[in-house]
C-alpha cells in the first residue's frame, strides 16, 4: 500500500448499545462454532470403538481434517469480507457449518467422516475475520478490545459448554432407545449428538441475517474506499513483516496447544477412569470460569493502557498470557491425581484465555480498516495452519508411537513444552517492532 496514503480521521461509529447488540450475537456465533467444533471431543471413544480408528486417525479428524481447508478458503474469505457484505458472508458460513456438523452424525466411515470435518471447517471459516472486521467498525479503539475480548470468550464458553452440556446429552443417548431415522437406518449415540448439536446453528444463521446491520468501514486510508488490491495489501503487510510474524509465531503455540485440548476428556478417562458425564463438567467448568476470568480481565487492562496512549497493550497481555500458559499446559497431563490436574488445568485455561483473547486485538492495532479482514484471515491461517494441523494428530502420532494409549498425558507433555518454548522465545523478539507498527497507525490516523 502506498506509504503516503493517510487514514481518515472522519470516522463516526454506530450507536453506542446496538453495537453491543452485535458483539453479544456476534459473541453467540462464536459460542456455537466451538460446540460444532469440539463435540468431537467428547466423542473419541465411541467413535474409535465404531470406525475402528486409531489415536492417529483421531488426530486427523480433530486437526488437519478441520483445518485443511480452513486455512486455504481462509484468504479469499477475508479478501470477500473487505468487499463485500460481512452479514451475508457471515450467515451462509454459520449455515455450513451447522448443516456439515448434523450431516457428521450420517457418516458410516472414516473418509466421509474426515470430509464433513473438512466442511465444517470451511464454514467455520467466516466467524472470526467477519467479526473482527465488523468490531473494526462498530467501536472506537479505546473500546474495541472489550468487544473483542467478549467475543473471544465464545472459545471457552463454547468448549466449556459442549463439555459440561454435552457430557450430559451423551450419556443420557448412551441410556436411550435407539435413534431410527427413515431410509437411513438405526443410529450409534455418537451420530446422535452430531445431529442435535448441528441442527441448531440454522436458526442463528438466520438470527444473524435478520439483524445485523452492515456499518460503514472505519479508519480507512484515504481512497482506498473501493477495497485494497491483494498487491496493496500484501505490500503493507510485508512492511510490517516484523510485528506480523512475531504475533503470528506467538500465537502458533497456543493454538497447538489448545487445540491438543480435544484430548482431555481422553485423558481424564485413560490415566484416571472418568466417565465423559464426570469429566465433561470439571473440564467444562474450568473452561467457562477460567475463560471468563482471563478473556475479560485482559480485555479490561488492554482497553485501559489504550487510552493512555500505550498502542502495544494486546502485546503485553498475549506475552503475559502466554508465560503462564507454557509450564501449566507442560505439566498439568502429568500430575498424580485427578483434582492437582484439574487446579494446574485452571491455570493454563486462564494463560491461554488471556493470550488468545487480546492476540486478535494485536493485529486490529496494527492493521488499517479497510485490510482487517485479510490481516485477520491471514492471521488464522498461520496460526492453524502450524498450530492446529500439526497439534492434535502430534499427539495422536506419539501416543500409538509409544504403543501404550495411557502414555497419552506424556505426549500432551512433549507437544506443550516444544509449541511453548517456541511462543515465548518469538514473542520476546517482536516487541519493539510491534510497538513501532502500532504506533505508526495511530499517528497516521491522527495526521
Amino acid at each position: 500500500m502506498d506509504s503516503a496514503k493517510k487514514l481518515s480521521s472522519t470516522d463516526v461509529y454506530p450507536d453506542i448499545r446496538y453495537a453491543w447488540y452485535v458483539a453479544v450475537l456476534l459473541s453467540l456465533v462464536y459460542v456455537l462454532s466451538y460446540v460444532d467444533r469440539y463435540i468431537l471431543s467428547l466423542l473419541i471413544e465411541p467413535i474409535k470403538a465404531s470406525l475402528a480408528l486409531t489415536d492417529f486417525q483421531i488426530g486427523l479428524l480433530i486437526g488437519p481434517a478441520f483445518v485443511i481447508l480452513f486455512v486455504t478458503v481462509g484468504l479469499p474469505i477475508g479478501w470477500l469480507i473487505d468487499r463485500k457484505s460481512r452479514r451475508l458472508i457471515l450467515s451462509c458460513g454459520i449455515a455450513l457449518w451447522s448443516l456439515m456438523t448434523a450431516a457428521c452424525g450420517l457418516a458410516g466411515t472414516f473418509w466421509q467422516l474426515f470430509l464433513l470435518r473438512v466442511g465444517v471447517g470451511v464454514g467455520e471459516t467466516t466467524a472470526a475475520p467477519a467479526a473482527f472486521s465488523l468490531f473494526g467498525d462498530y467501536f472506537s479503539k479505546d473500546i474495541r478490545p472489550r468487544a473483542v475480548a467478549l467475543f473471544m470468550l465464545g472459545a471457552p464458553a463454547g468448549a466449556g459448554l459442549t463439555y459440561i452440556i454435552g457430557g450430559q446429552i451423551v450419556t443420557a443417548i448412551d441410556n436411550a432407545p435407539p435413534f431410527i431415522i427413515p431410509m437411513i437406518g438405526e443410529l450409534y449415540a455418537w451420530q446422535t449428538a452430531f445431529l442435535l448439536v448441528g441442527l441448531p446453528g440454522l436458526l442463528v444463521a438466520l438470527l444473524v441475517w435478520a439483524t445485523v446491520k452492515e456499518p460503514k468501514r472505519q479508519e480507512t486510508f484515504v481512497g482506498a474506499s473501493a477495497g485494497p488490491t491483494l498487491y496493496e495489501a500484501f505490500s503493507y503487510i510485508v512492511k510490517h513483516r516484523a510485528s506480523y510474524a512475531a504475533v503470528f509465531g506467538g500465537i502458533i503455540g497456543t493454538t497447538a496447544i489448545g487445540a491438543s485440548s480435544f484430548w482431555m476428556p481422553a485423558l481424564y478417562e485413560r490415566t484416571w477412569g472418568w466417565g465423559v458425564a464426570q469429566s465433561g463438567v470439571v473440564i467444562g467448568t474450568i473452561l467457562i470460569v477460567g475463560g471468563v476470568i482471563g478473556t475479560t480481565g485482559a480485555g479490561w487492562v488492554a482497553a485501559k493502557l489504550m487510552r493512555r496512549g500505550i498502542n502495544n497493550a494486546p502485546y503485553y497481555m498475549v506475552f503475559a498470557g502466554n508465560l503462564l500458559l507454557f509450564p501449566t499446559a507442560t505439566l498439568y497431563p502429568l500430575m498424580p491425581t485427578p483434582e492437582l490436574a484439574s487446579a494446574m488445568l485452571f491455570l493454563m485455561v486462564l494463560g491461554m484465555s488471556v493470550t488468545s483473547g487480546t492476540s486478535p486485538s494485536c493485529i486490529i492495532a496494527i492493521t488499517p480498516g479497510e485490510l482487517r479482514g485479510q490481516a485477520t484471515a491471514l492471521f488464522f491461517f498461520v496460526i492453524n495452519l502450524f498450530g492446529s494441523l500439526i497439534g492434535p494428530p502430534l499427539v495422536g502420532f506419539l501416543t500409538d508411537w509409544a504403543g501404550d494409549p495411557s502414555y497419552l498425558k506424556y505426549a500432551l507433555s512433549i507437544v506443550a513444552f516444544g509449541f511453548g518454548l517456541f511462543m515465548n522465545i518469538t514473542l520476546w523478539l517482536g516487541f519493539k517492532s510491534f510497538r513501532n507498527s502500532a504506533n505508526d497507525l495511530v499517528e497516521r490516523t491522527r495526521a
